[in-house]
């Protein structure tokens, strides 16, 4: 157990500073002594109810606790005070008071964490790969300032051309006014984010100011401003097709919670298709009563256009054919039409806004995750490909069958490259491939065999994600059983340095120049990462090169709470290929509405602060119970209601 003495100056940021500490010692319970008195994390009811005790007495009070890394009994002692110093494994202050704070909440934080997280590197002697950062949104952080630098040197260009006459080869903010104009749309309407170039020398200026705040450097610091980069040039193209900025639209997320099985590291409630086959029709009705009623509110009450659908689970393909039809047929008779009105107010002709992949006049994209190869039928991939969707998943997560077999995924190795080569036969081009790193008894030599495997049939996508084991998942109820397998996860397991890196260099994966086919092997890929660090760096390393390998780009990435190595998630994309949804919902870019049970809604708004780079999101949700959905599905309907009188 932790023990942080916190000042009164410091005690309003208990939970940056508890997330940070933990990032630097994992798995630890906190005694936390606030001016309000002491108070634990993570404790049983036995000890809360000693804590108490305690108080009210004065005297000690004896409480047993089970460890939650070996489900040991623990005797300890709690006094008013806090527990037996024993048991304390670390305990210092943190005094905010004589840190040079401003007053201003945002400032004050970044300066606490920044001095934290300096004193915790001398103490522990190792650096975090994402610095000070706790937040699962590293991106967002930067876009903003890539927003203010695009939109100062914009200003500076457009000085410069006033007095100088000189027409500089910049895309101007305005830079389809003309069709606006021509099509009586009003210019607040018609106008696109602003773009150009930024110079390495700006690139570095947000470099810096990104390293002073937050204390991150190096390949992270890399990774993250070349995403916002990327995502500024890579939303353009919603603008593009339909004439409206991204900001003006909106994204629609259907969740189908079935699963054919749970997998070991799912955190959902029980969602196996078999258990709720008799009531599908129940939870279509449903689904479509609520659909029904988000597209009449934003696109016909709000004006805005639906830009992108996006259908996840669970497995959407666990449906079965005919379910699956029923879903396809109701995305397009709910939402197929809800744009043309908006996007025909004075548009004109010329402006071919109808011609997109999906069918759906100004739905640019239409995601649904196919997921499980064990669901995936040609029949089904027909259906899909005839209901415009333009993009799908087909999630392997390792190519190793005896993971599979361990995390509860009940298909074959075989069966994932079977399903995959049938959906390029059925004609889709966009497909994407997720892969977990530090499942459980996996290390660098089985996910490069997996990197390999996906090299050889090259997707288009390819979505790294580092395990976040989740507190209802069965890896966590289950603990006792799988610490003896769980080993890629222990961030402080280093790598003996065997060869040196310049030898390391000279390892590649074989490269067919002709047809452009990639293939290797999996000890080409060990070396390449054979150096000091965690071994679920070294997965990420490994990814990030046969990403790289394969003329895949970075395109957005995310972080989440208990990840293996305080890692991220990150998605790899052929140019052109990007899914935009992800973009937009993960950088909370614009309002997504979530229908279904287990999904959540997120209406992005313009800052109370004035500042077009700033802004706040309102939030509502489904909850998870299919049940509850099922039987009452007004309940949520009216959580909506509430959510949009906001905007």
């Amino acid at each position: 157990m932790i023990r942080l003495i916190l000042d009164n100056k410091a005690e309003s940021f208990e939970a940056d500073i508890r997330e940070l500490v933990q990032e630097f010692y994992p798995g630890e319970d906190f005694e936390i002594h606030t001016s309000n008195g002491v108070h634990f994390t993570n404790t049983t009811q036995e000890e809360k109810n000693a804590l108490k005790q305690a108080k009210a007495t004065g005297e000690v009070a004896e409480v047993n606790k089970k460890s939650t890394k070996n489900r040991a009994r623990m005797a300890s002692e709690i006094t008013p005070e806090g527990v037996e110093e024993a048991k304390i494994r670390l305990s210092f202050e943190v005094s905010a008071s004589e840190m040079p704070l401003t007053g201003v909440r945002k400032e004050d934080k970044s300066v606490i964490k920044a001095e934290l997280y300096d004193t915790l590197v001398g103490m522990t002697g190792k650096e975090l790969p994402w610095g000070d950062l706790t937040g699962i949104r590293p991106v967002s952080l930067v876009s903003p300032m890539v927003e203010r630098a695009i939109e100062k040197k914009l200003l500076n260009d457009s000085d410069a051309d006033r007095k100088d006459g000189k027409q500089r080869g910049l895309r101007k903010k305005d830079q389809f006014s003309d069709l606006g104009t021509e099509c009586g749309a009003s210019s607040e309407n018609s106008s696109l984010p602003s773009f150009c170039e930024l110079t390495d020398d700006e690139i570095q200026d947000i470099k810096d100011d990104l390293t002073k705040e937050y204390c991150i450097k190096g390949e992270k610091l890399d990774l993250m401003t070349d995403i916002a980069l990327r995502e500024h040039r890579i939303l353009n193209r919603i603008s593009d097709i339909t004439g409206r900025n991204y900001k003006e639209g909106w994204s629609l997320y259907i969740g189908i919670p079935f699963c054919p099985t749970r997998c070991l590291y799912c955190s959902f409630l029980s969602n196996t298709i078999n258990v709720w086959e008799k009531r599908l029709g129940e939870y279509m009705e449903n689904l479509r009563k609520e659909i029904r009623y988000t597209v009449s509110e934003m696109c016909g009450r709000f004006r805005k256009p639906l830009q992108t659908i996006y259908i996840g689970g669970g497995t959407p393909t666990a449906l079965d054919k005919k379910w699956l039809k029923v879903l396809m047929d109701m995305v397009h008779e709910e939402c197929g039409s809800a744009n043309v009105p908006i996007l025909c107010e004075g548009r004109s002709a010329a402006f071919d806004w109808r011609n997109t992949l999906t069918g759906m006049p100004g739905i640019v994209e239409f995601t649904v995750e196919a997921g499980r190869p064990d669901s995936i039928t040609k029949e089904k991939l027909k259906i899909l490909k005839d209901a415009g969707v333009d993009r799908i998943s087909v999630n392997p997560q390792t190519f190793n069958q005896k993971t599979l077999d361990l995390i509860g995924r009940k298909h074959s190795v075989e069966s994932v490259i079977e399903k995959y080569l049938l959906a390029r036969e059925v004609g889709f081009d966009n497909i994407n491939m997720d892969i977990i790193l530090g499942l459980p008894g996996e290390k660098l030599p089985e996910v490069t065999h997996t990197l390999c495997m996906i090299a050889k049939y090259r997707p288009d996508s390819m979505t790294v994600h580092s395990l976040a084991i989740k507190r209802a998942a069965r890896l966590t109820l289950e603990r006792d059983f799988w610490a003896g397998i769980y080993r890629a996860g222990d961030e402080n397991e280093i790598v003996a340095e065997t060869r040196l890196q310049e030898e390391a260099e000279k390892c590649t994966v074989k490269t067919d120049g002709t047809h452009g086919d990639v293939s290797g092997d999996s000890e080409s890929l060990d070396k390449k990462t054979e150096f000091r660090y965690p071994e679920i760096t070294r997965m990420m390393m490994a990814s990030s090169y046969t990403a790289d390998l394969l003329g895949l780009k970075p395109y957005y990435l995310y972080r989440q709470k208990n990840m293996a190595g305080n890692l991220e998630n990150v998605g790899y994309c052929v140019e052109g290929k990007e899914c935009l949804y992800n973009i937009l919902m993960m950088e909370e870019k614009h309002t997504v509405i979530g229908c279904g049970a287990g999904c959540s809604s997120k209406v992005v708004l313009p800052s109370k602060d004035g500042d077009p780079t700033h802004k706040r999101v309102e939030r509502c949700d489904n909850g998870k119970d299919i049940r509850s959905y099922i039987e009452d599905v007004d309940k949520f309907i009216q959580r909506k209601a509430v959510l949009f009188e906001l905007i």
